[in-house]
């Protein structure tokens, strides 16, 4: 198999499910964006007093310029809004690692494969969400890159993931760094080398009860593994062994009747394993793919995707034991409509999928079924931030920067049209009524013109993570 040259540009995801309820929390909606995809992991808000329309003179209550490159996605707390970037420095005389072939051959090396051997300065920002001011930055690393990455991704792709109390910012290689909300630098640990490829950085911290964990799928195999750490010190408090090669996708975990499961992708294999001890629950047949968009849950059913080089989607049913591949608990299959790396979303009944084109497929989500499919976006482009949704709405955002909002259901519609102005690679992100964007050189906060700021109290509010309950 060989790789193409097409990236996965804007990777970055985490998420906890309970399979029993998926309703509005205790909180206000959308009080918090803790993590890549939102609370659960899935992309979807609870919220749905968030614009359909806006332009530079529509909706747009800020724009911030932001520094460098990143394809990380915002994440936010309260008044508090974080991201990472990448800030080229000078030439580093260092040479990437040797890689391996799809043939296990050495000398491997993508020709969209760049940028090892230049220093790299990696930041952590905040910001404040109700007027985009920069609040601090602070330098997590600044040095050699160990391993190239695609021309189109980035060093600074891993979204961050935040419990309220402390902030974890993955940078693979460079290591993982804890800040509080004030940017004190509270710990930091390496994770080794990990390389992919030359194709550089994507998945993002999970977090659950006392831990962080981290899928660092890597390579052909050797080294991979999902590791968890202690949030408080940074300390290993589990390693699991995996044999699968380099994977971008973020795991996500669901309930599965009385136990929490931690469902990771891969291109050999897809597992769960309990994230408490990081025991191996059960396994399938993985993707046989570039393992890149992340996982997403409900109704009974964890659905697995993948897009390059061929198209596939795995529906099967927590709970099981030893290797699930050929029996009941792989519940359907599709082989068409996937995208090479942005994510599905699960909304209602239907799960919908983009294709790089943009192109919408509708399935029923508990039988597969196709329900719509060849949904064009009105004005042709290349997509790699995730689908997301609120309400009745889905909304896919091009590279180009344009938004286009879909009517939730068994038909496509595109309701509307919008752009920033600007090419777009992070997954969008809603808080308190304001969608956030992510655009190549700004920051953007979306929001009702007529909107008041928010009541909340920019003191630092308690750790009311609803997943760990």
């Amino acid at each position: 198999m060989t790789c193409n040259r097409r990236f996965p540009a804007a990777i970055a995801a985490a998420g906890l499910l309970f399979f029993a309820s998926i309703q509005p929390l205790a909180a206000p909606p959308d009080e918090h964006w803790p993590q890549w995809r939102g609370p659960d992991g899935l992309g979807v808000a609870k919220g749905t007093a968030y614009p359909e329309q806006w332009s530079p003179d529509k909706n747009i209550a800020w724009k911030t310029a932001v520094e460098g490159r990143g394809h990380s996605s915002p994440v936010t707390w309260g008044h508090q809004l974080f991201i990472t970037t990448s800030i080229r420095g000078g030439p580093s005389g260092h040479k990437a690692p040797d890689h391996l072939g799809y043939d296990l051959k050495p000398g491997y090396k993508n020709p969209d494969s760049e940028e090892s051997d230049h220093n790299y300065t990696l930041k952590v920002l905040a910001y404040d969400t109700r007027d985009g001011k920069l609040l601090w930055e602070r330098t997590a690393y600044d040095g050699v890159m160990w391993d190239d990455r695609h021309k189109k991704n980035t060093y600074a792709s891993n979204t961050i993931a935040t419990d309220g109390t402390l902030l974890y910012a993955f940078f693979e290689a460079p290591g993982l760094y804890a800040y509080d909300f004030k940017g004190n630098l509270v710990w930091k640990a390496s994770l080794g080398n990990i390389a992919k490829g030359g194709m550089g950085p994507g998945t993002s911290p999970v977090l659950f009860e006392n831990l962080v964990i981290l899928q660092i799928d890597q390579e052909m195999g050797e080294g991979s593994a999902i590791v968890a750490l202690d949030k408080k010190t940074g300390k290993q408090v589990w390693r699991t062994e995996r044999s699968t090669r380099r994977t971008w996708g973020t795991p996500i975990l669901v309930r599965a009747g009385e136990r929490t499961e931690l469902m990771a992708t891969g291109a050999e294999m897809i597992a769960a394993y309990d994230p408490r001890s990081g025991k191996e629950l059960w396994r399938a047949k993985g993707l046989e793919n570039h393992p890149i968009p992340s996982t997403v849950a409900g109704h009974g059913l964890v659905f697995f995707s993948s897009g390059y080089p061929r198209k596939r989607v795995i529906a099967v049913k927590p709970g099981g034991s030893g290797d699930v591949t050929d029996t009941g608990a792989i519940a359907w299959k599709y082989d068409k409509g996937t995208a090479y790396v942005a994510s599905p979303v699960l909304h209602g009944d239907y799960l919908y999928l983009m294709t790089d084109g943009g192109i919408i497929t509708c399935l029923d989500a508990k039988t597969g079924a196709v329900i719509y499919e060849g949904g064009r976006p009105p004005v042709a482009g290349s997509y790699r931030s995730s689908l997301v949704a609120f309400g009745d709405r889905i909304l896919q955002t091009s590279e180009d920067g344009d938004t286009f909002v879909l009517k939730a259901g068994p038909e496509h519609q595109v309701l509307e049209s919008n752009s920033v102005g600007e090419p777009v690679w992070a997954s969008l992100a809603f808080a308190n009524g304001t969608i956030y964007i992510r655009g190549e050189k700004h920051l953007f906060a979306i929001r009702h013109s007529e909107r008041p700021n928010s009541k909340l109290s920019n003191s630092k509010l308690p750790n009311s993570n609803p997943a760990n309950d």
